[in-house]
């Protein structure tokens, strides 16, 4: 195997890994998915704890239909509120509630625990500084080279 096929095995492998890891854990601390948590965290660093679907579909490269979905889903959990955006056409804001923040603090508490910090500390301060540049990098790749790439 060369070693950019090397490459592109490990890195398909450690993103699996990683996102079956979220995935368990996210279940098992919350109840929620990881796709359903990783709305919740931006609500949750937003100003007011406040987005538009729009917005929110834009950040995660979902489709406007898939978030909608999603917040039924977590409308009906009690972990966000969804409302009409104030003189938009059509356009509608979720809020983070009080329960969705108690359970992003109780799923993120875990993501650190038993994920991000073990593996951040096993790359050390040099793995991690690379691990975000390369990561960084991959994003602005992916983004310039698929400019649409929200799952249709």
């Amino acid at each position: 195997m060369t070693g950019a096929s090397e490459a592109w095995r490990d890195l398909m492998l450690a993103t699996h890994l990683l996102d079956t890891a979220l995935e368990r854990q996210a279940q098992r601390d919350g109840g929620i998915s990881h796709g359903h948590f990783k709305m919740l965290v931006l609500l949750s660093a937003a100003h007011d704890q406040t987005l538009g679907l729009k917005s929110l579909a834009e950040s995660l490269r979902f489709s406007p239909s898939r978030i909608s979905h999603a917040i039924t889903a977590l409308e009906g959990q009690g972990l966000v509120a969804r409302r009409p955006v104030t003189g938009g056409r059509r356009a509608f804001e979720a809020t983070l509630t009080r329960k969705g923040r108690l359970l992003v603090g109780t799923v993120l508490r875990g993501q650190r625990r038993e994920i991000r910090d073990p593996l951040l500390d096993g790359l050390g301060g040099e793995g991690t500084a690379a691990l975000g540049d390369l990561s960084a990098r991959i994003i602005a790749l992916l983004d310039r080279e698929n400019p649409d790439v929200a799952d249709r």
